[in-house]
């Protein structure tokens, strides 16, 4: 079964394991979706997910999404294309949801083994149907569209795990922002390599702003600063002169405020980061 939490921790958690790695189904058969129904005695009883579970050291993504599949509805399924990475957070771990779009095979007859019901939806009446918080962003966007992969092109030829971060930054998740990237900086080189811990850097920077820790806050953006001015204006779909701009406008006010003051500064001033280029 999926692993979800009602909301994400917003600057307090520790994160003292690697993510746990989820694999889950988005099953379209004559424009509709799947989804299942925890049992009442579950986690989240009662609620409405994709179904999926956790990946087993011995497998791949793939083989977790068409076993849990089988062992949750008895049906083999065709594991077509990946779709997304959603990152949610324990208190003591994160979870990282690998979403892929799947068929049925020819035949498959839907059994309840591991879920009380299923259901074939409509992408407008998903929202009719309570999922956890931790769901909402996603089921509102396939809600928007037919089911099926081709009416969600991907847009950027960027690292999935790139994407999701910058989305947990905009979303106020900053520690979570840097966790998941750091599964791309350690592996990675060169100029990509710098990028990668100038956002883990400036990220960290922010949650230490959110804890009143004033040095650690400003020191860590410094960090960040020197690693984007070896980099060109415009990296990896981010404009980085502008957001530093902005960043610099926030710590300055930060660095202004002092130790003391620090708890004063607006939040409101921490800007999002939008990708201004598709490549």
């Amino acid at each position: 079964m999926l692993f979800f939490v009602s909301s994400c921790l917003r600057g307090g958690c520790s994160v003292m394991s690697p993510p746990l790695e989820v694999g889950a189904a988005l099953i379209y058969q004559d424009g509709k979706y799947l989804i299942t129904q925890r049992k009442e005695g579950d986690s989240f009883g009662g609620f409405w997910e994709l179904p999926g579970g956790k990946k087993e050291p011995h497998e791949t993504l793939e083989q977790c999404v068409a076993r849990e599949l089988k062992e949750e509805l008895d049906v083999d399924v065709n594991v077509e294309s990946f779709f997304r990475i959603v990152v949610y957070a324990y208190p003591h771990r994160l979870v990282k949801l690998h979403i892929y779009w799947c068929t049925l095979k020819n035949g498959a007859e839907l059994k309840t083994i591991e879920c009380q019901k299923f259901a074939w939806v409509d992408p407008k009446d998903l929202l009719s149907y309570s999922f956890p918080e931790a769901d909402q962003e996603l089921v509102a966007e396939l809600s928007q569209k037919p089911a099926g992969p081709a009416f969600f092109p991907r847009v950027h030829s960027y690292p999935d795990e790139y994407l999701e971060g910058l989305r947990l930054f905009n979303k106020g998740y900053y520690f979570e922002c840097h966790e998941l990237l750091e599964d791309l900086w350690h592996p990675s080189e060169g100029q990509d390599r710098l990028h990668y811990q100038a956002l883990i850097q400036a990220a960290v920077a922010i949650h230490h702003f959110k804890n009143g820790n004033w040095t650690g806050a400003l020191g860590l953006y410094q960090k960040a600063c020197e690693k984007w001015d070896k980099l060109s204006p415009t990296y990896m779909g981010l404009h980085l002169k502008g957001l530093k701009e902005k960043l610099d406008v926030f710590f300055g006010q930060v660095q202004k405020a002092g130790p003391t003051g620090i708890r004063g500064v607006d939040p409101e001033l921490i800007p999002k980061i939008l990708l201004v280029e598709t490549k």
